[in-house]
């Protein structure tokens, strides 16, 4: 519009002179025009600010949405336990083979064990048994992978053995890759026709939390069909080796790995926990950060010794020596505390 009045001008200022009054009279008829325009414009402007403000508001809203999970938290097993916690002044006493005796600050959101270990006893065929108030709680269970061979499971299962935990698979140290353990689908078929209770673990060498997701696909993926009753684990171990692609990885990595493993797991309809031995937990692991998951730790010992991890534990891996009928050479030994499996028996 601007354009054509000013083409008018032009063309009316070379057929008029330049300063007669009939040109003054028209640029006074031009002013009302430009105000009425320009009203319109800032008119025309707030409208856009006004709701250009209405649609970001609504983008930060919708993007918030969208960041938050669709899936409900994972929720631990509730039980009748009541648990203890440290206080912020609290220090840890523990004996480590390099340092000898050692301190460390207390987690004060990482609950401690419950355990009356004047319960706990070594029986004679040296595997631990745990009771409270007189009555055996606690069951006896074994962790096996390809390298435990052929295995009779009915011979496993008059053994007095009542769980197992067996591996799915690995991830490669060096090449990343994930495989599936070459006997984990006898294994698994085996135990479960022998009556025993089962669960599965993850060699994981995750080196951020998109490969732990992975691997917990994966995991669930092999064992789709399988009668789970015991948790499935995430089990991420130290390789000393200079070419290991997870050499001089962050501690607060491994947490992350650890956390995402559990939580797609969890979202997954099954019971997530984390393995490790006392030393890693305590030195390498933010417990606190994984609090809200069961825990499985290896710590072997030498006659009746009870276990010397302060925080809360189901599952506990006492012996790498230990021998079991139907299955030839050693064999990790367990004990686990908690009530996995009984409910659904």
């Amino acid at each position: 519009m601007n354009e054509l009045n000013n083409n008018n001008l032009q063309q009316n200022e070379r057929s008029e002179p330049r300063y007669s009054a009939h040109v003054k009279s028209r640029r006074k008829v031009l002013r009302m025009p430009f105000k009425t325009a320009a009203a319109v414009f800032f008119s025309m402007l707030a409208v856009i600010v006004a709701l250009a403000v209405s649609v970001a508001v609504l983008a930060s809203k919708l993007g918030k949405a969208e960041a938050e999970p669709v899936f409900e938290p994972y929720v631990p097993v509730v039980n009748e336990r009541v648990y203890d916690f440290y206080d912020e002044d609290d220090i840890i006493l523990m004996d480590d083979y390099d340092y000898g005796r050692i301190w460390l600050q207390a987690f004060t959101n990482v609950p401690r064990h419950g355990y009356d270990y004047s319960g706990l006893k070594l029986e004679d065929n040296n595997r631990y048994t745990y009771s409270e108030n007189g009555e055996q709680i606690s069951r006896t269970g074994i962790d096996v992978s390809y390298h435990q061979g052929d295995v009779d499971w009915d011979k496993v299962a008059a053994d007095g053995i009542d769980f197992v935990i067996m591996r799915v698979g690995y991830r490669g140290y060096e090449s990343g890759v994930l495989n599936v353990d070459g006997r984990f689908h006898e294994y698994i078929k085996g135990a479960i026709d022998a009556g025993l209770d089962v669960g599965v673990y993850f060699f994981s060498q995750a080196v951020n939390s998109e490969e732990a997701v992975e691997e917990a696909n994966f995991v669930m993926e092999q064992i789709r069909g399988y009668r789970i009753t015991f948790p499935v684990i995430f089990d991420w171990e130290f390789m000393d080796d200079p070419n290991a692609r997870t050499h001089n990885i962050e501690p607060y990595t491994v947490t992350e790995c650890a956390a995402a493993f559990c939580d797609t797991v969890a979202d997954g309809g099954y019971r997530p926990m984390v393995y490790s031995s006392r030393r890693f937990a305590l030195l390498k692991l933010n417990m606190g950060k994984l609090a809200d998951f069961d825990f499985w730790f290896a710590e072997y010992k030498d006659g009746h010794n009870e276990p010397s991890y302060p925080y809360n534990f189901q599952i506990w891996q006492y012996a790498s020596d230990g021998t079991v009928d139907g299955i030839d050479g050693e064999v990790d030994m367990n004990i686990c505390f908690a009530d996995y499996g009984r409910e659904e028996r």
